[in-house]
């Protein structure tokens, strides 16, 4: 449990990061001095709270020296990378295509037009905040030019899993149930998801089930996340950086 603290905390300042954002947000667009202040406490204290935890994390888990003469993901290519975006374009495919189908919109993944660029911007500020906490400030690891194709292939899936689970599925849920309740079920469907490949991987149970524990955190997390910033983008380039700084 206690090596899982560093990824644990990558979804908690995601979390804040983006509660923080819309926070400003609406601080910015805020009337009288009452929800002046009430957006000041909004914004501070998710502020705050991200900031305390990479201050704790960091030092607590230094960064992690590459095995000797050998750097992560060296022998990934660009085949590799192709064949990753292409199962994964395959997979979200039908999703895509029903929202177009039904004429619901980009909206309905998760792709709206309003902040999408402020979502990319606080995803790239996570990310880098999240490498720190994994340990892998490395200039071999992200110089490597396999580390960039492996980053183009966790693209294709931070992409094609955020606009499925917290883009179509969420907003699905969204209009049905309260909010807890959305997250929950968007959560633990994420988790669920994943279960065939720990299935195929020969885990134990007991590593299935901390697995999928931990998975239901991500996903609650990130679905919370969803609710600040309102587009996956930014959250897709977290997903991907934290994929690659895990299993690197």
């Amino acid at each position: 449990m206690i090596a899982e603290v560093p990824s644990i905390g990558c979804m908690v300042v995601t979390l804040a990061a983006y509660a923080a954002d819309g926070a400003w947000r609406d601080l910015r667009n805020a009337e009288g001095s009452r929800d002046r202040r009430s957006g000041a406490w909004k914004f501070t204290l998710p502020a705050v709270i991200g900031l305390m935890v990479i201050a704790t994390i960091v030092p607590l888990f230094p960064a992690k020296p590459l095995p000797q003469d050998e750097v992560p993901h060296a022998s990934y290519s660009a085949k590799n990378a192709v064949f990753q975006v292409t199962t994964n374009a395959v997979l979200a495919a039908p999703f895509v295509g029903w929202v177009l189908w039904r004429r619901k919109g980009t909206a309905a993944l998760g792709l709206a037009k309003e902040d999408l660029l402020r979502s990319l911007a606080v995803g790239a500020c996570v990310s880098l905040a999240c490498i720190l906490m994994l340990g892998r400030v490395s200039i071999e690891l992200w110089s490597s030019p396999g580390t960039w194709w492996v980053l183009v292939a966790m693209l294709g899936v931070g992409a094609s899993e955020e606009l499925i689970f917290r883009g179509l599925l969420l907003s699905s849920f969204a209009k049905r149930l309260q909010r807890v309740s959305a997250e929950g079920w968007s959560a633990a469907i994420f988790s669920v998801f994943h279960l065939p490949k720990q299935l195929a991987s020969g885990y134990s149970t007991s590593e299935i089930t901390f697995s999928l524990l931990l998975l239901f955190i991500w996903g609650w997390c990130y679905a919370a996340a969803m609710r600040k910033g309102k587009n996956v983008p930014g959250l897709a380039l977290v997903h991907a950086v934290t994929n690659i700084c895990l299993v690197s």
